[in-house]
């Protein structure tokens, strides 16, 4: 087992609502463009990486062009460049993605079509990283995928066919009820051989508060990851769960937010215990600048070794 330090993250950060820019219109087709900038400072306190503060940019920028065939069926594509971490100074295509939209049959989507098991991300709020996210080697969306909603109910899988683990046959399923005021979901993931995640999350909104919390189980898993500065490698065999609760205040243009996570495993018999909060505020100047301040703390320990940290982060984001 490999335990990258633990981390405060405090973090003034923009999350502006994007709302794509319509850039060609005809009479079947229309072509939309949108995107992000952002400028990040961050430092870390740890045990075993202490680091001065360091600044740094990242960018997206989507393109996505739709064909109407007719009044139920649609015909999408669309891509991004992404610029990552400005430190490495590259720029690439992403997010590349090809999708058929029928009104009653559903969608399906070829490409980086996200996946199905993120659907249980309810216990997270702002900036903040969450424990909770399992990584199976897969199940990261690069194949295909098939969505469709009966009523409040929408039903989500996708099959990867290509991955960065060894196995090459990752899938996801999950359910989601979604109304106004509530939202549940169950999902179920797979590397196609020994590994398997199961969760379960809900959210509740209560006038200007919002409550979210989400327990997944999982067996033979890849990672767990935090934060900038918290990456758990598990060794297997491994098995343990993980649970999540946030919560969120709304109040004028300020939102304050806060989430708490544990996770409990046993990997090849030995115990492992990591745990993460963070607290942040979010400031929404305008519709596409916004800034947050994130303040996050935790640890890992196995065997009675233990390992913690704090992290700062600020980030400026512009939105369009």
């Amino acid at each position: 087992m490999n335990i990258k330090p633990l981390v405060i993250s405090m973090s003034i950060l923009a999350t502006g609502s994007t709302v794509a820019a319509e850039i060609y219109s005809s009479e079947n087709n229309t072509v939309e463009l949108s995107g992000w900038a952002k400028a990040i400072a961050l430092q870390v306190n740890a045990d075993d990486s202490d680091k001065d503060a360091h600044v740094f940019t990242d960018a997206h920028l989507k393109v996505k062009a739709t064909h109407t065939v007719d009044e139920e069926v649609k015909l999408i594509g669309s891509f991004a460049i992404n610029t990552g971490n400005s430190t490495d100074k590259n720029a690439e295509f992403g997010d590349i993605k090809l999708e058929f939209d029928h009104s009653r049959f559903g969608n399906v989507s070829l490409g980086d079509t996200g996946n199905s098991f993120g659907v249980v991300e309810k216990a997270k709020q702002g900036e903040g990283k969450n424990l909770f996210a399992v990584s199976q080697g897969g199940v990261n969306g690069q194949g295909i995928r098939y969505k469709n909603t009966f009523s409040d109910l929408e039903f989500s899988a996708n099959y990867e066919t290509q991955s960065d683990s060894s196995e090459d046959s990752n899938y996801a399923t999950s359910f989601n009820y979604k109304t106004d005021d509530f939202s549940a979901a169950v999902a179920y993931g797979s590397d196609g051989d020994d590994a398997s995640s199961v969760g379960v999350a809900g959210e509740v909104k209560f006038g200007d508060f919002t409550f979210g919390a989400t327990v997944i189980s999982f067996e033979n898993a890849q990672k767990l990851t935090a934060s900038e500065s918290v990456d758990i490698e598990l060794d297997k065999p491994n098995d343990g769960k993980t649970f999540s609760v946030a919560a969120a205040y709304q109040y004028d243009d300020f939102k304050f937010y806060g989430s708490f996570q544990i996770a409990d495993a046993d990997l090849d018999g030995k115990e492992v215990e990591a745990q993460t909060a963070y607290l942040g505020v979010k400031y929404e100047m305008t519709d596409a600048f916004n800034t947050d301040f994130v303040v996050q703390n935790g640890y890992a320990k196995s065997e009675g070794d233990k390992e913690d940290g704090t992290a700062f982060k600020v980030v400026a984001k512009y939105s369009f």
